[in-house]
């Protein structure tokens, strides 16, 4: 019998290699082929994946374009923005660019924290923790509102589909909602969405196409949860390896879920369906309050730092600062002007 591919002599006799792409079989002579799509997953693409004999091929979701090293995909159209709300003003940051701009400042007295965008009216939507409100403003034009009163919470989620707006209680132990056309009449207008058995619910997102939410628990038995938009179905998707995930982010491309976690000083992520869980461990996470996925890059608020950091949401590497002001950095979102 011969080898199925290249034979070369050695010291101890004749011996069989593969072709790149393949691995030499358990007889020592075949060659079988290597699925990179399986074995090295988001290393290989960063979104579709196709096998072949000795080889694989990337290819990119509708809206995204196939760089010229064949593997990272890159949103087309306009360039996209970081949101960041650092004390009391809302700031983006073009992440092509780098170019830097105020989007809106409010009251000095006033701490801008978390926030959100509606990319179909074109609002921000923030907590002001001064006077326990939510609260917005039209990014278009100078007109601005009050949606809500008498809140405290720690994430704020836009529904753009069906306009809502969602928020955590972390002391009640509540996911509560609104509706984002509300205006404030000195009578709190909102929806209990989840009760009872919330164990401190903290970072929250949402899948407006798909109807679903997702939420971390910080409580004694820290874990990462999902439900329909109207409460229903809820079941947890992890609560092993987690300490206190204080940040969530979507990577629909990939369909998975991304987690900073403060008291692990990790950054975490796992499909949808909570299996493939990989966690990476990084020193410099040390108080996360808010995280973004675009394209390759896991972006969040670190709050003792006052800075605003990214890592390649694959391997961690590439740790870069992107935003350092005089002033904690809460709340951080992507915006594509205009991609869901």
């Amino acid at each position: 019998r011969s080898c199925a591919h290249l034979c070369y002599p050695s010291p101890q006799g004749p011996r069989c290699w593969c072709d790149p792409g393949y691995r030499l079989a358990e007889d020592g002579l075949s060659c079988v082929d290597i699925n990179e799509c399986m074995e090295q997953r988001e290393e290989a693409c960063t979104q579709t994946c196709l096998n072949a004999p000795g080889s694989y091929s990337c290819g990119c979701l509708p809206g995204y374009l196939l760089e010229p090293d064949g593997h990272v995909c890159k949103l087309t159209g306009p360039e996209p923005m970081l949101l960041v709300a650092v004390q009391s003003e809302v700031l983006s940051y073009g992440l092509r660019s780098g170019r830097e701009e105020v989007l809106l400042a409010a009251d000095k007295d006033r701490v801008v924290f978390s926030l959100d965008y509606d990319l179909v009216e074109g609002k921000v939507f923030w907590m002001d923790l001064a006077t326990e409100s939510i609260r917005w403003q039209n990014l278009n034009s100078t007109k601005k509102g009050t949606l809500v009163k008498g809140v405290r919470s720690d994430c704020i989620a836009v529904d753009w589909l069906g306009r809502n707006l969602y928020w955590t209680d972390g002391a009640a132990g509540q996911v509560l909602a609104t509706h984002l056309g509300a205006a404030w009449r000195g009578i709190p207008e909102y929806t209990v969405v989840m009760d009872g058995d919330l164990d401190q619910p903290h970072s929250l997102v949402l899948r407006p196409l798909a109807g679903l939410l997702y939420w971390s628990e910080v409580g004694s038995h820290p874990r990462l949860m999902e439900a329909t938009m109207d409460g229903g179905r809820r079941h947890v998707l992890l609560a092993q390896g987690l300490g206190w995930p204080t940040a969530l982010a979507l990577d629909l491309p990939t369909w998975r879920i991304f987690w900073l976690d403060e008291k692990l000083g990790s950054a975490g992520s796992a499909h949808l369906d909570g299996t493939s869980v990989k966690v990476l461990q990084l020193g410099w996470v040390q108080s996360p309050f808010a995280a973004a996925v675009c394209e390759g890059q896991l972006y969040w608020s670190e709050r003792k730092a006052w800075s605003v950091q990214q890592v390649d949401k694959t391997s961690g590497k590439n740790r870069t600062v992107l935003l350092k002001r005089h002033g904690q950095p809460h709340g951080l979102q992507v915006s594509t002007w205009g991609n869901p």
